[in-house]
């Protein structure tokens, strides 16, 4: 029962701001666990990046810390594994595209906007099919370059 408990409380992501901010930190730190660098953790960083430095400055941000942290962590960024290119970019532009909606309404806080990203987008695992008609993941081309959306604009 403890190792169950103890594996859930290590992949929880955190909810405050000064929480995020550690956890941020972590990553850029390259200290933050492998086994805590989740789907939903790409997201709450990619939507506090895109919060707090705009979607261009963000996006450099991500693909210089996602390569970096994934050799930390022993890992290789390759043609066909590591950092991928059009699927960050991707994210950068949804997240931009969430944040540039919350804007319509009263404006939304760095950690309210990041629970929100994770809320909305961490179990969508069909999000990149309905945008393109192809493997995106598997594309050493996409790996390397951006790829626009083939099937759906991102807003």
């Amino acid at each position: 029962m403890w190792p169950a408990i103890l594996s859930l409380m290590s992949t929880m992501l955190p909810q405050s701001e000064p929480e995020m901010e550690e956890f941020v930190g972590a990553f850029e730190a390259m200290t933050l666990p492998k086994e805590r660098w989740t789907h939903g953790a790409h997201l709450l960083t990619a939507a506090w990046y895109v919060h707090g430095l705009g979607e261009a400055e963000a996006l450099d941000r991500m693909r210089r810390n996602v390569s970096r942290y994934n050799v930390a962590m022993g890992g290789k960024n390759t043609a066909t594994s590591g950092y991928h290119e059009t699927v960050t970019a991707f994210w950068m532009k949804a997240l931009a595209g969430l944040l540039r909606e919350c804007s319509h309404r009263e404006g939304v806080g760095r950690a309210a906007f990041a629970r929100m990203a994770v809320e909305r987008f961490e179990e969508d695992r069909e999000i990149l099919r309905r945008f393109y008609d192809f493997d995106v993941v598997g594309s050493e081309v996409a790996r390397r370059l951006w790829v626009e959306p083939t099937l759906e604009r991102l807003g």
